[in-house]
C-alpha cells in the first residue's frame, strides 16, 4: 500500500511546481553571467584588440572606426548593464524567497561589495556615454579627411574614455568573483 505522500497526484503536483523554478532560475543564471561575459569581454576586446587596430589606421579612417566601434561597443554595454540589472534582482528574491531573506551576513556583506563595485562600473560607463562620448564624436567630426596625425584634443578625451574602460576591466573580474562567492554563501 502507497503511503499518501508517494500518491501519484501528490508526486505530480511536487514535480508541476519544482521544474518551472528550477527552469526558470537556471535560465536566469545564464542570462545574467553571459550578460557579463558580454561586457567583460567587449571590454577586453576594446581594449587588447579593437583599439590598437583603429589606431594603426591612417587618422581619418581610425578616428571613424573607432568612434564606430565606441558607439556599438556602449550599445552592447547598456544592453548587457540592464540584463544584469534585472537577473541579478530576480536571483537576488528567488535565493532570498528560498530562504526567508535569512541568507546571513556573510552573504550580504558580498553582496553589498559587490553592488558598490557593480554601481562603479555603472558610474564609469555613465561618465563614458554621457561625458566623453558626445565630446569624441564632436572632435571627430570636423577634422580634415587626410589629417597625418590625431588631433590632441581628440586624444585626449580618448585617453579619459579607455582609463575608464581599464578601470572596469579590472573591476569587471572581482565582481564576477564576488558572484560566485554569493553562491557559496
Amino acid at each position: 500500500m502507497k503511503s499518501s505522500l508517494f500518491s501519484d497526484n501528490k508526486v505530480a503536483d511536487l514535480i508541476s511546481k519544482v521544474r518551472p523554478s528550477i527552469l526558470l532560475q537556471t535560465l536566469n543564471q545564464w542570462i545574467h553571467i553571459i550578460s557579463l561575459s558580454l561586457w567583460i569581454g567587449g571590454i577586453i576586446f576594446f581594449l587588447f584588440v579593437f583599439s590598437p587596430a583603429a589606431q594603426s589606421l591612417p587618422p581619418r579612417p581610425g578616428m571613424d572606426v573607432l568612434n564606430r566601434g565606441r558607439h556599438n561597443f556602449q550599445t552592447l554595454s547598456w544592453i548587457a548593464i540592464s540584463l544584469m540589472l534585472i537577473t541579478g534582482t530576480f536571483n537576488f528574491v528567488l535565493r532570498g524567497v528560498a530562504t526567508g531573506f535569512a541568507l546571513g551576513p556573510g552573504y550580504y556583506l558580498i553582496l553589498g561589495t559587490k553592488l558598490f563595485l557593480f554601481l562603479a562600473m555603472i558610474l564609469h560607463h555613465c561618465f563614458q556615454a554621457f561625458k566623453y562620448a558626445p565630446r569624441i564624436a564632436s572632435l571627430s567630426a570636423p577634422t580634415e579627411l587626410h589629417n597625418s596625425t590625431w588631433p590632441e584634443d581628440l586624444l585626449s578625451q580618448w585617453r579619459g574614455w579607455l582609463v575608464l574602460l581599464k578601470i572596469n576591466a579590472a573591476l569587471g573580474p572581482i565582481v564576477l568573483l564576488l558572484g560566485i562567492g554569493l553562491t557559496k554563501t
